[in-house]
């Protein structure tokens, strides 16, 4: 296991053996527009790096418009120097993701070839901290192939579908743990305890798997999540909210393989059998962006008014760090909460952007950070109004910036 201390004392400056910057790179294709001077910047240091060498940019959004992700790519063992094509890379995954997987790829993905960059850290307080030259490049990699379309918020905002789990058998454990190990361990740890080799390096730190205290679910506080609720944070992991990927390569019996080895961790969900997802009622985004939307907007924004939202998440809904709220958040097993959640990107909202996951967080609340507001809204028509309202505010397909970078 790859410990902190190891990480600090591989800190080194290593440079490339030469400069690539006859290689080709993304500002050279209109789907990708670079806004700021740190994602120009990045775009030579990716030149100056080499990373064309292994990583191409082909990937596209469709030209109709259409929902093409690309596939997970896969660690071989063919000794193939090739990487992920990383034409859609923009808002896949988070910044934190991004600089773990710099410093350590083997232990982010495991059996990767791709070569450490920790001359693009420092050490700082035991721990290694991104250059600006590390920023610049993730900023970079984070506007690929989102000038057009944002795949990736078009895809947050759809609900996942949850297949029906299959029956609990010793292959179906045995095979949660393997996958577990191989794609959950070094953020989550081996013992489910949230202390993996790469935890240190997150703003968010990783679930403790043991305490059982889960922030997006469709329970009430205090009450263990359903099935379904872990199915889908495997799904759709938290975008760019927070470090964990979304794991929707996997098909869906590994999926819920993953809950049921998850599940094995704490005493509360450990032996329970796998269960299905209640009966969806009407699809919330069918009423969304159906007649009348405007006038549920509007009510929509008296809500968040009235209710106090822009306490937390800021006027405009960008969201505010503890400081700027003045506020001690900590969630249901006593983590400390750094920040409130960006409501104005789909790739933000760790939980999801679809209608229906916006409305689960209004009214079981995020942890034990952000309170139910069941009681204050009882009627459907002023929840759904403010679903709409908070939906309108990531209405815009694509951004200039990558939520969250000043």
């Amino acid at each position: 296991m790859l410990a902190a201390a190891a990480l600090v004392a591989g800190c080194r400056d290593r440079r490339p053996s030469s400069p690539a910057a006859a290689l080709p790179g993304a500002s050279d294709h209109p789907d990708t527009v670079l806004a700021t001077d740190s994602e120009r910047s990045g775009e030579a240091i990716y030149r100056r790096e080499n990373c064309g060498r292994c990583h191409t940019l082909f990937d596209r959004p469709r030209a109709d418009g259409g929902l093409d992700r690309p596939r997970a790519a896969v660690v071989d063992d063919t000794g193939s120097r090739v990487g992920p094509d990383l034409g859609l890379e923009g808002h896949r995954r988070s910044d934190d993701w991004h600089y773990a997987h710099l410093y350590a790829p083997d232990a982010v993905v495991r059996g990767s070839r791709m070569p450490a960059s920790r001359h693009l850290f420092r050490p700082q307080g035991g721990l290694p901290v991104p250059t600006e030259e590390a920023a610049d490049l993730v900023a970079y990699l984070q506007a690929l192939g989102r000038a057009r379309q944002d795949i990736w918020a078009e895809w947050r905002r759809r609900e996942p579908d949850i297949p029906a789990p299959p029956a609990v058998d010793e292959v179906l454990l045995r095979r949660g743990i393997d996958l577990y190990g191989r794609r959950c361990s070094a953020c989550h740890g081996e013992a489910g305890d949230g202390r993996g080799a790469i935890a240190a390096f997150f703003v968010f730190q990783p679930r403790d798997f043991t305490a059982a205290q889960f922030r997006f679910k469709s329970t009430p506080l205090g009450r263990p999540p359903a099935d379904a609720d872990l199915f889908r944070t495997i799904t759709l992991g938290t975008g760019i909210g927070s470090a964990m990927p979304a794991f929707d390569d996997l098909d869906g019996r590994d999926r819920w393989a993953l809950v049921l080895a998850i599940k094995q961790f704490s005493p509360t969900l450990r032996g329970r059998a796998l269960e299905a997802a209640p009966r969806a009622r009407q699809r919330l985004a069918e009423v969304a962006g159906g007649p009348g939307a405007e006038g549920r907007e509007t009510e929509g924004r008296r809500l968040w008014d009235g209710l106090g939202c822009a306490t937390c998440h800021g006027q405009t809904g960008t969201g505010l760090s503890r400081e700027e709220a003045r506020a001690s958040w900590v969630d249901g097993a006593g983590v400390r909460v750094p920040r409130s959640g960006n409501l104005t990107h789909a790739c933000a909202l760790r939980a999801g952007a679809s209608p229906e996951a916006i409305e689960r967080s209004i009214v079981f609340g995020v942890g034990a950070a952000m309170p139910s507001y069941a009681d204050g809204l009882p009627e459907e028509r002023s929840r759904r109004a403010l679903v709409g309202y908070l939906v309108s505010l990531s209405k815009p397909p694509t951004s200039p910036r990558t939520p969250g970078r000043r």
